[in-house]
């Protein structure tokens, strides 16, 4: 079994800048009401681009479901 990752937003840090949001392969994030980032975990494969961009270090990609 693996671990798969996906990337976490925390709302409080986000700045809704769009930096996640051009970098991400898969389309993965949207912005929220242009207020916050948000990540579709069916779509994201925790590739981790988007956090390495984030100016705010909003994001952090963690441990998901175990996948066969």
């Amino acid at each position: 079994m693996k671990i798969r990752k996906k990337a976490q937003v925390n709302r409080k840090e986000c700045v809704a800048c769009g930096s996640c949001v051009g970098i991400c392969p898969l389309s993965a994030i949207n912005i929220v009401a242009g207020v916050f980032a948000e990540v579709d975990k069916d779509k994201c494969v925790g590739c981790s681009k988007c956090a390495k961009t984030c100016p705010s270090s909003a994001i952090e990609v963690i441990s998901g479901e175990e996948v066969a």
